[in-house]
């Protein structure tokens, strides 16, 4: 059985001179570290004559010898430097096991300080511990946290069986986690696991909750986060993933919101005026959802590109849509109040956190539940056939969108569907009169004479 291979190279010294060296001529001793094949020298700025210089001396490491003056100063600086860089790499070596390479040799070499950005946390136990603390804050139930556990586990027996492990085969750094291995792990866990994709779905979130949390810390790349948190498998279109329900044909005419914008500019309770301006600026917004609107934030409003640009709630997708000039005034006009400097309109405190699911769900209830209250005050004031709410202004938004000539599938885009599927079976009462509208503006009239 053969020597086992040393995980990392131990240092030397080599005189840098020609074949044909002049005698007369002094020449510099460099450290050597080879790794992979490659020599990584310094300089150590001692020179000194070919005849002076025992390259088997100090055990095969090279050294002066005695005839050169000040020979033993020089060499015990040079032991001290070969002594300190393999004693550092043989600490990283057993701080992180198989993970010294010729960076980090070229470092200790340069005196520069050895540190991961991931500072060696490994990767499972820093989500468990994550679950661990949710739990005890209450942030998260009982079976969301085991639920979240017996994944890591899965995650622990993929590393396993696949080798995908790095200092350990059950265990990688956090900063090794890539979209790569993400994309392994959920080809394992549909060939040898056998699971659907909304099963793998559920086990991919406490580890890109994880990510997400180590890039806040700075332990993995912006990049590289943006990618693992894409890895999630996009399942078939349905309403109640996109937070939709079918249409209850509860949208305002043209002539309804007019009366709407006439009742507002009579209106003598300012409350409720805002409510109104809100439900104005929904529509005008392209439908957005109450919750969107409750936490809209001046970071996503681009006065200057008249976008907004959010991560809607619902669907945890990135949404961007054109503001047109009377959502640009209504935003203007809570600008000037100045009421948060965070959420643009006050319908929630600027302390709240959209990361905290409980409170984002309570305060969501409250302001639903306000707002739509006075709403219906006004839709009964105005005896519209329905109890007027805040999601009316998305249905109308779709409805005269469609009306008017709109394609599907811009509409679709607009709304922040995923496709047209979810536009269409939500809108589907008005997919007939939608298509017979169409097909009329061809005004088609090939006909025979007799005919016609």
């Amino acid at each position: 059985m053969g020597r086992q291979k040393k995980p990392y190279p131990t240092g030397h010294f080599r005189l840098r001179c020609p074949k044909n060296y002049d005698k007369t001529k002094l020449y510099p001793i460099e450290i050597e570290y080879i790794f992979g094949g490659r020599a990584i020298r310094r300089n150590m700025n001692i020179s000194v004559l070919v005849a002076d210089w025992n390259p088997n001396g100090n055990g095969g490491r090279g050294e002066i010898r005695a005839s050169m003056p000040d020979s033993v100063r020089f060499n015990n600086l040079l032991l001290a430097k070969v002594n300190k860089v393999d004693a550092g790499l043989n600490e990283y070596n057993q701080k992180f096991p198989g993970q010294v390479n010729e960076e980090i040799i070229v470092s200790f070499l340069d005196d520069k300080p050895i540190t991961r950005k991931d500072r060696g946390e490994d990767f499972i136990e820093f989500v468990n511990k994550r679950l661990d603390s949710e739990y005890s804050r209450n942030k998260i139930g009982y079976s969301r946290y085991k639920n979240g556990q017996s994944a890591m586990n899965i995650f622990r027996m993929f590393l396993i069986a696949t080798g995908a492990g790095t200092y350990k085969p059950d265990s990688l750094y956090v900063g090794e986690v890539s979209p790569d291995l993400i994309d392994k792990y959920i080809k394992w866990r549909r060939d040898f696991k056998n699971n659907s994709d909304a099963t793998i779905n559920h086990s991919l979130t406490p580890i890109l909750k994880g990510c997400e949390a180590a890039c806040a810390l700075g332990l993995i790349d912006r990049e590289i986060n943006a990618g693992i948190q894409d890895m999630r498998i996009q399942e078939k279109a349905s309403l109640e993933a996109e937070g939709e329900k079918e249409f209850d044909g509860h949208n305002l005419t043209k002539e309804q919101l007019a009366k709407l914008v006439e009742f507002y500019n009579s209106d003598t309770e300012p409350r409720r005026k805002e409510f109104i301006e809100m439900f104005l600026f929904a529509f005008h917004a392209c439908g957005l959802r109450i919750v969107d609107v409750m936490t809209l934030q001046w970071n996503h409003i681009d006065f200057e590109k008249r976008e907004l640009s959010k991560v809607l709630i619902k669907t945890s997708k990135r949404h961007k849509i054109p503001l047109t000039q009377p959502a640009l005034r209504i935003l203007r006009k809570w600008q000037a109040m100045g009421r948060r400097k965070k959420y643009v309109f006050d319908l929630v405190k600027d302390e709240l956190s959209l990361n905290d699911a409980d409170s984002l769900y309570r305060a969501r209830n409250t302001a639903t539940k306000c707002v739509n209250q006075s709403l219906r005050v006004v839709g009964e004031k105005l005896n519209f056939p329905f109890p007027l709410s805040f999601h009316t202004a998305r249905h109308t938004f779709a409805v005269l969108a469609i009306n008017d000539g709109l394609t599907m599938t811009v509409v679709s885009r607009l709304l922040g569907h995923s496709s047209t599927d979810i536009t269409e079976k939500v809108y589907a009462r008005l997919l007939p009169q939608t298509l017979t509208a169409q097909v009329e503006r061809l005004n088609y009239s090939f006909m025979p004479e007799d005919l016609i």
